[in-house]
């Protein structure tokens, strides 16, 4: 996000202040047709997708060429954090020379340069279906204004640790609020054919009056027929959660997933992630694995965070290598509603 959202949560939470396919996709198919036909889907081996937000690409960058290379890797699936400043039949061009399919964009919850957003639902709506994605995914939490008006106009100074401060100031009013507006927004676009699901950040497990936290109340709010989840195991792992009984909370509404790995567990503050290549770090990798296979999971996206090692495209790459051969053989076409 650059103003705004910056594509990206985490960067637009730190930057905010500054401006605030191919066979794998036929198995796919056909996993789901014989679902609809009654018959058993057959297992197919898991090839994780990658979060873009990861290559820290611009507007201005050689976007045509940054997705061939994520092909060249051998991802066969995209999530987009922002436009780009690109129409949707754009991205979609570029997307199809690349040979990569799209099924999963992020959604900013206000109106913001740079973002998706829900002001127009048809045209989200519109964008989407051009795109070839069929999840929109609110990147954040919907903020009230007190919050939204301070991101927008930061006071001098203003920095990660001053946006987690804000993120950690919202009530149970207000995630109470944010589940409301998810459900809204899960109707309208569940009668258009569409899916939306909430992405988790760090500030969803800071500790709320009555033992609660917004991932939980988002959870317990929202309507399981209108709102999933995409699980960032980064995140959990990196706010003390863990993952198995995240993932039992939210059940077969973990839809998505994104595959992150961290360092170590937050000190700072709940925006304090230590990202750093998947299998160097603290996430429980294993048990992850076996969540995946006896779960109804459609997507899989890498995503790394700053700092990287060498190069983003270095981080894409070595993460798709560590990952493919972790989830090999454990995925299943498999789903169900």
């Amino acid at each position: 996000m650059k103003p705004l959202f910056q594509y990206s949560r985490r960067r637009a939470l730190g930057m905010i202040a500054a401006t605030i396919g191919g066979a794998f996709m036929a198995s796919r198919t056909r996993g789901a047709a014989a679902q609809a036909s009654g018959a058993a889907a057959s297992p197919q081996p898991w090839v994780p997708g990658l979060e873009l937000y990861t290559l820290m690409l611009k507007p201005a960058d050689d976007l045509e060429a940054a997705f061939r290379q994520v092909a060249a890797i051998g991802y066969r699936e995209v999530e987009l954090p922002g436009t780009y400043e690109r129409s949707a039949s754009e991205l979609r061009s570029l997307f199809d020379k690349a040979g990569l399919a799209c099924p999963a964009v992020h959604v900013s919850p206000r109106p913001s340069k740079g973002a998706f957003d829900f002001a127009a639902i048809e045209k989200l709506a519109g964008d989407l279906r051009t795109i070839g994605a069929r999840y929109a995914v609110a990147s954040i939490p919907y903020l009230p204004d007190r919050v939204y008006d301070v991101l927008q106009h930061p006071p001098a100074g203003f920095d990660v640790d001053a946006v987690a401060k804000l993120f950690t100031s919202l009530t149970v009013d207000d995630w109470n609020r944010a589940a409301d507006f998810l459900n809204r927004q899960g109707e309208a676009l569940a009668k258009r054919g569409l899916r939306l699901a909430h992405h988790n950040d760090g500030a969803d497990f800071a500790p709320l009056a009555g033992g609660t936290n917004g991932f939980r109340i988002l959870v317990e709010r929202t309507d399981p027929k209108l709102v999933d989840f995409e699980l960032d195991v980064g995140w959990v792992v990196s706010a003390g959660q863990d993952v198995g009984a995240l993932w039992k909370l939210a059940g077969d509404r973990v839809r998505l997933v994104h595959l992150k790995d961290t360092k170590r567990a937050a000190t700072r503050n709940v925006m304090d992630l230590a990202s750093t290549d998947a299998g160097t770090g603290i996430v429980p990798w294993r048990e992850l694995v076996e969540l995946v296979a006896h779960a109804h999971v459609e997507h899989l996206f890498v995503e790394h965070e700053e700092p990287f090692a060498t190069t983003p495209m270095d981080a894409a790459r070595n993460d798709y290598a560590f990952l493919t051969k972790l989830f090999n053989g454990n995925k299943s076409t498999e789903t169900k509603r």
